[in-house]
């Protein structure tokens, strides 16, 4: 495929140069000179309080990213933009979705892009954008960030726990434009060159707002763009884009907004690259090495129903959302007010990814079960390199039984960077399922607000109610496969030739992939069903002091059914299957073993709790507010960890407890001409931390499918100090920064080992030692500034350091810290045009996101490794963050 070239990207910048513009104008230069601390001193928030207030004088530990700072800024993702708020941990190394966000040590199996958002509420307007999170399924594959985004407003504990639908780790509120707020005609045109500096990102951004009678008001936009990402897989990893629209309408004492979006985009994102004890990148690969399976590895395979499933890696996970919304405000006189806010939607995903793409040994039992390869008699495998029919590598089955497989032949390349992952001497290669899940949800949510004044005190008293359906279909999986252990790997077509046979068994088919319609994962459908009520109180006893309280109490309800699967008794020895399968050929392997329709189980749980938050404040003086918080919230298991209770065993005797989360927040908030500063010591405490761990059934009826052992109650505590501050300079020089200290501790953790019998029944625990809480950074850091170095040319960028990190709870070893600059620059070409570039990652540092371990089910189990176990020169996959990029924006507006 064609690629762009640095030398056309500098053609476009000079063309941007010579009269085009940038994300959002930027301001005159008087303008650029005011600071962000006068700006945020007239911030208005509507996240984390009962009713607006300014920001300076909410007792919280809330932050806004402006549209100003926004502009700036050229962002992966929605949520790569919470790094702009103090005390958040992002990471946003996969790309658009499957990011994980935390704050405060508010953390538990956070390495893994699953389940990233399991504290925390990703809302839009107000309300969450999904209810539900599972295993792969969370709000960021529903939101996008693009020209209708107003602000951005991140609140970090304390009043979430009181003010959001069982989010008590943080609420991160995406605020959209109006016709009213932003009235006018704005186009965004952007060009990227990224990761090896050929990998193209082409999107526009359009956005028209403004009046349409006295009293109504439009607003309409969103974004078009294709985007091969920093890891060159061969296609384009992001297609798609978005329309939102409202329309405001004010009468009276009361306005109504109906609001729309329509969300069509497709997005993958890259898997684990081969590392050095995890730390560093292995020869032969980069941190713009893809490892995705290529596009010929399309293919049909049989599926459980009858039928046939297709796969194709460049159809991505296709995301839609349909959402309408109702927002009715009420003045109701006397100083009581109505604010009902309700949202419709109906949220798909529709994946072809793959699954699970790890390293292996091409021994790996693990593997060999799930290819039926494991208890073949005496005789050869052979694997061949699908795009050029060499024979790649040959092994001999010297035994019946998984791991019984001796290297003849290994002309597999890298194998070098394996000998000392304790492969035996076998090659390595990569493994990965071929995923085909579709899943959808259709959602209700309305949440109703009355606040009003009575005396010194200003009151409030709402609820919330929030229905989910979801359906979740798994029964395709046409099969897994092998790869070469390379950049760009190509699959491998595997054969089996039994001693003193001539008949070759085709174990795959001739696109790589092997066990056709053999899933690994249940299907499952059910309803989650949220309700809420909440009240506050905010006592001013003078005019500096006031005490603040508040209450909710919330109920999560589930109801789910798991689908299960009977693997079919050819599973393990597909070759002994005579009727051949669904093609009637017993030479092909790969369809032999198609698993059937088992029985539906029923999980039930209901949970109800009470969470509190108490507080008081007191004005210094005009400049200097400070604030004392108590916060007291669960966090109910979500809809994932219920539908994991699926087995009669664990429906019989699994009831999760809610996780318990205790903070105590100190706030001193200081705003002055040019200066703001702002200081949050915390303390955090969760407990009932539930890190469960999958196993695959080596034995038995569901031989090749997954489960999950009942996970154990940990704490990890949490002392720290976030810090915001900006400073102006000189009248035209800005300088802002945000940096979290802090001491994550975990304890009372255990790790789970499969016992030797494979069912489950003989499986162990082991409890973990006390240390530092896993992938939780003692220190993070975001600082920048901003330079108008001429009236109409501004330059600005940011320093981004996150501190090391354990790699699990028993610290085998630390992921390092690391730095990342970026730089931008801005042209107000006129007083309607702007141009604009940004390097991000302008020295293309290295940092290390997540990891895993070689193995293919054991890659999942992270917490399974040892400090005893660890192998500086041993491979642990891992996963980089954003490799350098360059961006060219043209901007008008009207």
């Amino acid at each position: 495929m064609r690629k762009p070239t640095i030398g056309l990207g500098l053609g476009v910048s000079a063309l941007l140069l010579a009269g085009t513009s940038g994300t959002a104008l930027a301001q005159a230069a008087d303008a650029n000179a005011t600071d962000k601390n006068a700006q945020a001193q007239a911030e208005i928030v509507v996240t984390g309080v009962f009713s607006a207030k300014r920001i300076e004088a909410a007792p919280i530990s809330i932050n806004v990213v402006t549209s100003k700072e926004l502009s700036e800024q050229s962002a992966v993702s929605s949520a790569d933009l919470l790094k702009n708020i103090p005390g958040v941990f992002v990471n946003s190394a996969l790309g658009e979705i499957r990011n994980i966000v935390f704050s405060r040590g508010i953390s538990a199996n956070s390495l893994d892009g699953a389940t990233g958002y399991y504290y925390v509420s990703l809302q839009e307007d107000g309300l969450p954008v999904d209810l539900v999170t599972s295993s792969n399924y969370g709000p960021d594959y529903y939101l996008r960030s693009d020209i209708t985004l107003s602000r951005l407003e991140g609140l970090r504990g304390g009043t979430a726990a009181i003010t959001g639908p069982n989010a008590p780790g943080g609420i991160f509120n995406y605020i959209s434009k109006t016709g009213k707020s932003d009235p006018g005609v704005e186009m965004d045109v952007k060009f990227g060159l990224q990761g090896n500096g050929k990998l193209p990102l082409y999107r526009t951004d359009l956005y028209a707002g403004g009046q349409l009678a006295p009293d109504l008001y439009y607003s309409i936009g969103g974004f078009l763009r294709t985007d091969d990402g920093t890891h060159d897989a061969g296609y384009a990893l992001d297609k798609g884009g978005q329309v939102k629209a409202n329309l405001l309408y004010e009468y009276g004492n009361g306005s109504l907004e109906l609001t729309a979006k329509y969300l069509n985009d497709a997005n993958d994102w890259n898997e684990f690259t081969p590392a050095l004890g995890g730390t560093k990148i292995a020869p032969g690969f980069s941190n713009v090495s893809s490892d995705l399976q290529p596009a010929s590895a399309a293919h049909c395979g049989a599926s459980v129903y009858g039928g046939s499933t297709c796969w194709n890696p460049t159809n991505l996970v296709h995301n839609r959302s349909y959402a309408f919304g109702l927002t009715w405000k009420q003045d109701l006189g006397s100083g009581f007010h109505i604010d009902n806010k309700l949202r419709y939607s109906h949220n798909q995903s529709d994946w072809n990814t793959g699954a699970v793409l790890s390293v292996v040994s091409i021994n790996d039992p693990i593997v060999n079960i799930l290819l039926g390869t494991a208890f073949l008699s005496p005789g050869t495998l052979n694997y061949y390199n699908v795009q050029t029919g060499a024979l790649a590598a040959s092994m001999n089955v010297t035994g019946n039984g998984p791991g019984s497989l001796t290297t003849a032949t290994n002309n597999l390349p890298n194998q070098g960077i394996v000998a000392n992952s304790g492969f035996g001497g076998a090659p390595g290669v990569y493994v990965g399922a071929s995923d085909t899940q579709n899943v959808y949800t259709n959602e209700f949510e309305d949440q109703f607000t009355l606040t009003g004044e009575l005396g010194n005190h200003h009151l409030a008293l709402g609820g919330f109610i929030g229905l989910t359906k979801l359906n979740l279909d798994n029964s395709g999986e046409p099969g897994i496969g092998l790869m070469t252990l390379q950049p760009q790997p190509q699959m491998l077509r595997v054969t089996y030739t039994p001693t003193g046979s001539s008949s070759v068994y085709q174990v795959t088919d001739p696109t790589g992939f092997g066990t056709y319609g053999a899933p690994e994962q249940d299907s499952y459908w059910g309803t989650q069903r949220q309700y809420s009520v909440f009240f506050g109180d905010s006592w001013k006893i003078s005019d500096k002091l006031s005490l603040e309280a508040g209450g909710r109490w919330e109920a999560v309800d589930y109801d789910i059914s798991n689908q299960s699967w009977n693997s079919s008794p050819f599973n393990a020895v597909p070759q002994f299957n005579a009727s051949g399968g669904v093609d009637g050929n017993p030479l092909t392997l790969y369809d032999n073993a198609v698993s059937s329709v088992g029985p539906v189980y029923e999980t039930r749980r209901d949970f109800s709790y009470f969470n509190y938050s108490l507080a008081a404040d007191y004005d210094v003086s005009s400049n200097l507010s400070t604030y004392i918080r108590f916060s007291s919230g669960r966090k109910a298991p979500d809809f994932g960890g219920i539908e994991s209770i699926n087995t009669p065993g664990q429906i019989a005797t699994g009831f999760p407890s809610p996780q318990k989360i205790e903070q105590v927040e100190l706030g001193i908030k200081y705003f002055a001409s040019g200066v703001s500063l702002q200081f949050f010591p915390f303390y955090s405490l969760l407990q009932n931390v539930n890190v469960p761990t999958i196993f695959t059934y080596t034995s038995g009826a569901q031989i090749g499918q997954n489960y999950t052992e009942p996970a154990f109650d940990g704490q990890i505590r949490t002392y720290g100090i976030e810090v915001a501050a900006a400073v102006r300079i000189t009248p035209t020089f800005n300088v802002h920064g945000n940096l979290t200290l802090q001491n994550p501790r975990a304890s009372k953790f255990y790790t789970w080992t499969q016992g030797p019998s494979g069912n489950g029944s003989d499986d162990t625990k082991s409890l973990i030692p006390s240390g530092d809480a896993d992938n939780n950074p003692k220190i993070i850091l975001r600082s920048g500034f901003d330079w108008s170095v001429a009236p109409k040319v501004k330059l600005f960028g940011d320093l981004d350091y996150l501190g090391k990190r354990a790699a699990n709870a028993d610290d085998a070893f630390y992921l390092p810290g690391f730095a990342t600059v970026n730089l931008g620059a801005a042209w107000n070409v006129t007083d309607k045009i702007k141009v604009q570039f940004n390097a991000n990652n302008v020295f293309n540092s290295v940092g290390i996101m997540s990891w895993s371990l070689t193995g293919f089910l054991a890659s999942l189990n992270r917490q399974g490794l040892t400090q005893a176990q660890y192998n500086p020169q041993a491979i642990y996959p891992v996963v980089p963050s954003q490799a350098r990029a360059f961006f060219w924006t043209a901007s008008v507006k009207f």
